[in-house]
């Protein structure tokens, strides 16, 4: 690697003269066998013939859209931009109907690219896509032009700070934003991932990510390739429906280093047979990254336990954090260590203060270390004051891996680049929550969620990503990784708690789908004590993702919000009615009960009929400020004191009743004790 390189041009060529003889990349078409490869010189040579061809039609810096699958041709397509001296925007075919192309259109229309770089089997969706776009764009099938211009290619004049590539957010948050990645930038953080993850020319690194994502294009191609190491690409779709299609290639292909989101890490474990593992050995694996979404401590147990005897080493799996604005990589779990969980008291987490809890709290896992070239603050979500550590707030970076900003984006960048924390100037404002903890003398970055999409109910913090998962093993009918929850304004001017849930194939076939529904709400309760006030059933495959898994939250509620949801079923709560109750008539606990089942139907909108004295509070939907309510208004009947707690202490309706029969039998024999003159008062 020639750490002397200041653009992408400098670091393809020094590895074409120093290695020109050196497989680069190699692809699977649709299994794990090798398909096509190609060489250094090869990959130089084919961007040159391309980049004369652009240069033909382009000035220098305008933009190139890249619209291909994961491939050999990307990878020539993009370092063609680079060799040409225009911005390159990876991006990828358009899909066959047009319902799907508005992504793509809002990428088109903000970068205003001169020539779309496509594959010739894709060209009928590409003439597609064209005919309706008001664009004037070029198309260049990359596949049939004759490398027979490298001759005639003159190198640009390039400057470390020119944008080497628009890196288009994959979308969990809203409208597409380009991010302004210079060639600076970029050296700068591959620097950082070959160093932190200790990447070196044998080994072997498998990308099933996309190429038009950051996890895919600056960690699983320019990191390895200015490392030195053979990169063996995957299609993305195939490894998304079936897993196993990874693990096989990394058993076959001895691969040492791979990337995923924590959601692979699920699927895998769901997935992926005793049988079918039984056949896989991952003793060659010595890096397997998990990143581009909340981690989840539990996903990562329950991976190393179930492939713990394919030869997996249990500090394989580096937790790490990163995102598009830093290039990738910001934080990462050390090499030749086990990644590390805090146990913290979940209830002080909802109002952002970090306490240790080792007997009940719940494992939360560390995205990594800090690194010096990256400085990391936490501040006040409102204040944007530092906070100590053991507070959660916002996470603030600054370095030299950071963009400049959005491309076209004036008013964003102001609010979000150049910020000052204290007396430090310079720092992003990433949206991302979290906070920092020493351990074994290092300190950890803990990522609890994203600003925008937190729920903050009752004066309380909850994190979507942690409720979603609550209902990963509950139903074979609910789609894995298949859930959204958000918050909407209700017209009385108070929130309404969304939960949209994906149905499997399988679930399609019930006619009646209030039973999932009642068990979603009882679980959410009981687990999270939050009450929520909608659950929308989807059709399989239509819950919005991006292109790396992650969940779009805020565009799943502005579906919802507009009716353009595929619903099979849903529930609502009705609004809240003072509909006043009888008082109980006499206090046994047969009439505690009735009056309880009551008060609770006219609370959550139920049919009494659907209760039972044998259920749990928790299991029926109340959440704890429901259960408060629950213990004033008893208290106030039976004229007892009863503590907060007392709804949630009992394992049932009838049990509570029993329970405050008896206390209020013991409060009547007391008056009666006291009112009776006793021997000796006389």
């Amino acid at each position: 690697m020639n750490d002397n390189c200041t653009n992408w041009l400098q670091v393809l060529e020094s590895q074409a003269a120093n290695n020109p003889e050196k497989i680069v990349f190699s692809e699977s078409v649709s299994t794990s066998a090798l398909g096509n490869k190609i060489n250094y010189r090869g990959l130089a040579e084919r961007a040159k013939s391309l980049a004369y061809t652009i240069s033909q039609q382009c000035d220098f810096g305008d933009r190139v859209i890249i619209l291909m699958p994961n491939s050999i041709d990307y990878v020539v397509g993009f370092f063609a931009c680079v060799y040409a001296g225009v911005i390159a925007v990876p991006a990828y075919p358009p899909h066959k109907k047009k319902r799907d192309w508005s992504r793509l259109n809002s990428i088109v229309n903000d970068c205003e690219p001169k020539i779309a770089l496509y594959q010739v089997n894709d060209e009928s969706r590409i003439t597609a896509w064209l005919s309706e776009h008001p664009l004037n764009i070029t198309s260049l099938a990359i596949d049939l032009l004759e490398s027979n211009n490298v001759i005639d290619w003159c190198p640009p004049i390039l400057d470390k700070h020119d944008i080497a590539f628009l890196q288009y957010s994959s979308g969990s948050t809203g409208t597409p934003k380009g991010v302004m990645l210079s060639h600076d930038n970029l050296i700068n953080n591959t620097q950082l991932i070959i160093n932190n993850f200790e990447l070196v020319e044998n080994d072997k690194f498998i990308n099933w990510l996309p190429l038009y994502h950051d996890m895919g294009f600056v960690g699983g191609m320019l990191s390895p390739l200015r490392a030195g190491v053979h990169i063996h690409l995957l299609p993305s779709a195939k490894v998304a429906q079936n897993p196993l299609v990874l693990f096989e290639a990394i058993t076959e292909l001895n691969i040492t280093s791979a990337a995923a989101p924590n959601f692979i890490f699920d699927l895998a474990v769901e997935r992926i047979s005793e049988q079918e593992k039984q056949h896989l050995d991952l003793s060659s694996l010595r890096l397997f990254v998990n990143g581009a979404e909340p981690i989840n401590a539990e996903t990562l147990s329950k991976f190393n336990d179930y492939f713990s005897d394919t030869g997996l080493s249990p500090d394989v799996v580096k937790p790490s954090y990163g995102m598009a604005e830093a290039c990738l990589l910001v934080t990462n779990t050390q090499m030749n260590t086990v990644f590390n969980t805090l146990k913290v008291d979940m209830n002080k987490l909802h109002i952002d203060k970090v306490v240790k809890d080792n007997i009940s709290g719940k494992d939360i896992a560390s995205s990594g270390v800090l690194i010096p070239e990256i400085e990391v603050k936490i501040v006040d979500k409102q204040t944007r004051v530092e906070l100590p550590n053991g507070y959660v707030g916002e996470i603030m970076l600054k370095g030299k891996s950071i963009s400049r900003g959005y491309w076209q984006k004036t008013e964003l960048n102001t609010a979000t680049f150049d910020q000052i924390v204290g007396e430090d100037y310079g720092f992003m404002a990433t949206g991302d929550l979290g906070f920092i903890e020493t351990q074994s003398g290092k300190q950890n970055l803990f990522v609890t969620g994203r600003q925008k999409e937190l729920l903050i109910i009752n004066g309380c913090n909850y994190y979507p990503q942690d409720i979603e998962h609550t209902l990963l093993t509950l139903s074979e009918q609910l789609m894995p990784h298949g859930a959204a929850i958000f918050e909407v304004n209700a017209n009385s001017n108070t929130k309404e708690v969304v939960l949209i849930q994906e149905l499997t194939r399988k679930a399609l076939k019930q006619k009646n789908y209030q039973e999932i529904i009642k068990q979603i709400r009882a679980l959410v309760t009981e687990v999270h004590e939050l009450k929520l006030t909608s659950i929308v059933l989807l059709k399989p495959a239509t819950l919005a993702k991006t292109s790396s898994g992650k969940i779009q939250r805020i565009a799943t509620r502005n579906a919802y919000i507009h009716k353009q949801l595929s619903i099979v079923d849903s529930w609502q709560q009705d609004a809240l009615v003072n509909i006043p109750l009888a008082p109980i008539s006499s206090f046994t606990a047969n009439n505690i009960a009735t009056w309880v089942m009551q008060w609770i139907a006219i609370r959550i909108s139920v049919d009494v009929s659907e209760l039972s004295a044998t259920q749990q509070l928790t299991q029926i939907g109340l959440d704890s400020i429901d259960a408060m309510t629950l213990t004033h208004e008893l208290s106030k009947q039976l004229g007892l004191n009863l503590a907060l707690e007392v709804s949630w202490s009992y394992p049932s309706i009838e049990a509570l009743s029993d329970y405050l029969e008896h206390e209020f039998s013991s409060k009547e024999s007391t008056k009666a004790a006291k009112a009776t003159p006793t021997e000796g008062m006389i």
